[in-house]
């Protein structure tokens, strides 16, 4: 306890210096725990699931190459099919749906919902956390619903009970309510649906399998076993083997696709960055702290020489020391969550950075760094001290030396770092600029997508066949109503069905019958469509009202044109490696080649840092009703025009949530991850220049006043203020000016080594580097002016009568 008073008390007699050192660990580890806390939740995803090492996701690869997420349904009762979960390692496996854009009817409202449609085994593999209620599905009328959904529907009444009608006609009953994990879950879901409503193969859409393998099993032999190459109906006669891929390495994976998007998928990359980020604002943290710290221990360098000269030992020294740190940092540590907590929302809203509280991770952080970091910013304090003669302690209260060198360099240290983060954010906001002022090739102003009807997400079951005639005469009316208003409706400039051309992806083996080979992506329009885009040809012809669904004829673009080194396009051929469709009276084992009837300039399809991909454009007409409606706002109507559709909306198909979006922001979300990356480096860029400075101000503070009595005698002599200013500010210019120096092939070697597989980037031209020292230079001499006006002003009679 003493020992403890003692450092307290030595630490309030340098109060000013304890602040500063306070603040500035503060700053800089409560910005690193918020990106380690949230880098922590990326990569513990789904580890709420106990047996999360025995689960496993079915996938399929097929001939191409391609990995996606399958399920084991037989649709066509094959008799090649071989079904990978009847197998004896398999404990049990939950077989899923997911509708991400499927809806519900509550009280003759209707309400967008995500929907998970699976069996009783589900929740038994994936153990939610249920509130009340059935703890799995029982019968085919029960519904679970998550408890955030359940606020959203229902707001603070009584969930269980409840019934609504799913966007298949049935009347389900809630039954259940689970809440959120307590680690993120790569599944999201608002509610769990019976999957025994209908048969499997009945679904529209494709489902997966959640497997739980028997503790012990190898995998690389259960695949081996289950991978034999299987050719199906379902996949044109095109082998495909099955494999299982552990749970929880789907989250980072980039081979597998999931096609349903219920899967959350991660960034590895991102978390590297963060990660560095991070490391980088830490190191100027601690060092800003052991610098600051240092200077404590100067000026009681006598007390720690008595200390010596009295007997104390090593131990005892470093006790006290060590015992000062933990004092400041257990102060630092209340200071740190209270700004985390305050501004979780701020890192939730403008970094996209939520997490989600977990009080073991950070009791184990915050004790870590109560006991740990004051072991790391106590060595070098100790072995300055510990290791010099009584004597050299009692006489450094006075004399620079060595301890002015170590001080520099780690300022030197922390200004390299906080370089490197100016100049590198400096070039995140050029290139997120580039990347957003880019022509696109296309047109993306003013056109709003969104969904009026759909394809039925569960079969309904028809009494009759006036039962199916009657419904069918419904969806033609809704047809027609929209089709007739929007066709009169002067807001709109043109009007169609179909989906925004953005991520379209390298997916279809095609070679040329020169022998060139590569992916392509395709995407299905008309003229109608392309003209809505403005999309222009280059070479060859459009498409005409004497085109056709099913022709084998495309039209590609300038990449697709010169990838596969096609010089007349009347005389190359492209084959696909497999069928693109199936059509009745069509011989199956025949794929014949496309022709290529005209060129597209290019257009950006997706990220920028991935270039321009090769596609194909087959013919489709844009009538299909049930994609969702696309339309070109006239100039100056878009709230009109917003107001007209939700009308639409709700004429065809009753009160409920309208979702609408406009196909250029769809454009910037692609650069979402970009906006995160470059807002995050910005920041940690200001709050690392800010803990320098606090350093450099603590720094000055002290060597500045050891000064004194020379510049008195200086100013005796005759020196101006302005000689005086520069020879207080010159050694803090060298140490800035060396520092650049070094953090300029640093900063170059982290901005090449992030865009190194950009297609597009922006310049690394010198007015970065200029810029960022600039930017530097002004703040830090902005930190000495106030101590240096001091020193210039003092009276040399005082000091020297004081002395």
């Amino acid at each position: 306890m003493k020992n403890q008073l003692s450092s307290i008390k030595a630490l309030f007699r340098f109060r000013i210096y304890t602040i500063i050192n306070i603040i500035g660990l503060t700053v800089s580890v409560a910005a690193t725990l918020i990106i380690v806390r949230y880098i922590h939740q990326e990569l513990t995803v789904d580890h709420f699931c106990k047996d999360l090492d025995q689960l496993y996701i079915l996938t399929a690869q097929r001939s191409n190459g391609g990995i996606s997420i399958i399920d084991n349904t037989d649709r066509n009762n094959d008799p090649n099919f071989i079904d990978p979960m009847k197998n004896p390692e398999i404990e049990g496996y939950s077989y899923c749906i997911s509708y991400k854009d499927d809806y519900i009817i509550y009280d003759e409202h209707r309400y967008r919902v995500n929907v998970l449609v699976t069996d009783s085994l589900f929740l038994q593999l994936m153990e939610y956390p249920v509130i009340s209620g059935i703890k799995t599905i029982q019968r085919p009328d029960d519904a679970i619903i998550t408890r955030q959904y359940a606020k959203h529907l229902f707001g603070d009444e009584e969930p269980l009970g409840k019934q609504f009608v799913s966007s298949a006609g049935y009347t389900l009953t809630i039954r259940g309510v689970v809440d959120e994990p307590n680690t993120k879950s790569s599944l999201q879901f608002d509610l769990i649906t019976p999957v025994n409503q209908g048969k499997y193969m009945d679904w529209s859409r494709m489902g997966f399998c959640i497997a739980r393998l028997a503790k012990g099993t190898e995998l690389k032999s259960f695949n081996e076993n289950i991978s034999k190459p299987q050719s199906l109906i379902s996949f044109g006669h095109s082998p495909i083997q099955f494999r299982l891929l552990p749970l929880k390495e789907l989250y980072f994976d980039k081979v597998v696709s999931s096609e349903s998007g219920f899967f959350l998928r991660g960034n590895k990359e991102h978390i590297t960055i963060l990660s560095v980020v991070a490391c980088m604002l830490l190191l100027v943290g601690i060092f800003n702290f052991i610098n600051i710290y240092t200077v404590i221990i100067l000026k009681r360098a006598r007390e720690f020489g008595v200390k010596k000269v009295y007997g104390a030992s090593g131990m005892q020294i470093f006790s006290q020391i060590y015992m000062e740190n933990v004092c400041m940092i257990a102060v630092s540590m209340l200071l740190i969550w209270t700004l985390i907590e305050v501004t979780a929302g701020v890192f939730a809203s403008v970094y996209s950075i939520p997490v989600k509280p977990e009080l073991k991770f950070d009791i184990s952080l915050s004790f870590i760094l109560l006991f740990g970091l004051p072991l790391i910013t106590s060595v070098y304090p100790f072995l300055r001290y510990n290791y010099s003669s009584p004597i050299t302690s009692l006489r450094s209260v006075s004399v620079g030396g060595y301890s002015i060198v170590s001080r520099a360099v780690f300022l030197f240290v922390q200004y390299i770092i906080t370089f490197c983060l100016i100049v590198v954010s400096l070039f995140f906001v050029r290139q997120l600029y580039t990347m957003l002022h880019a022509d696109l090739g296309y047109q993306v102003k003013n056109i709003i997508s969104c969904q009026f009807l759909s394809f039925e997400t569960q079969n309904k079951r028809y009494t009759s066949d006036e039962e199916w005639q009657k419904e069918r005469d419904s969806e033609r009316h809704k047809e027609q109503v929209i089709r007739q208003k929007m066709d009169a409706c002067p807001l709109f400039v043109s009007w169609n069905y179909g989906e925004l051309p953005i991520h379209l992806e390298p997916q279809v083996d095609v070679e040329a019958n020169n022998g060139e080979k590569h992916k392509m992506a395709l995407m299905f329009a008309d003229k109608k469509y392309m003209d809505m885009f403005g999309l222009k040809l280059k070479e060859g012809r459009e498409w005409n009202d004497k085109d056709q669904f099913a022709q084998y004829k495309m039209i590609i673009n300038e990449t697709a044109k010169k990838l596969f080194r096609i010089k007349n396009i009347d005389e190359v051929l492209l084959q696909t490696n497999s069928r693109l469709w199936w059509s009745m009276g069509v011989d199956e084992g025949k794929n014949p080649p496309f022709q290529v009837v005209g060129v597209i300039e290019d257009f950006r399809t997706g990220h920028l840092s991935k270039g321009d991909a090769p596609l194909a454009i087959l013919y489709n007409e844009s009538d299909n009703p049930t994609d969702p409606l696309l339309a070109t706002i006239a100039e100056g109507k878009r709230k009109e025009a917003v107001d007209f559709l939700r009308g639409l909306h709700d004429e065809v198909l009753g009160q409920g949530e309208f979702d609408y979006l406009f196909a250029e922001d769809e454009v910037k979300k692609l650069y979402n991850d970009d906006k995160r990356t470059t807002r995050i480096y910005v920041t940690f860029a200001g709050l690392a220049i800010c803990v320098s400075c606090l350093g450099l101000f603590g720094l000055s503070l002290y060597d500045i006043r050891q000064r004194y009595r020379e510049i008195a005698l200086r100013k005796v002599n005759g020196a101006t203020g302005k000689q005086v200013a520069l020879l207080l500010v010159r050694k803090y210019l060298y140490i800035l000016g060396a520092a650049f120096v070094v953090a300029i092939p640093l900063a170059y070697y982290i901005i090449q080594d992030y865009t190194k597989d950009f297609a597009v980037k922006a310049p690394i031209g010198i007015e970065l580097f200029i810029v960022g020292f600039i930017l530097t230079l002004v703040i830090s001499l902005g930190t000495l002016l106030w101590q240096v006006c001091k020193a210039v002003r003092i009276n040399p009679a005082l000091i020297m009568k004081n002395e």
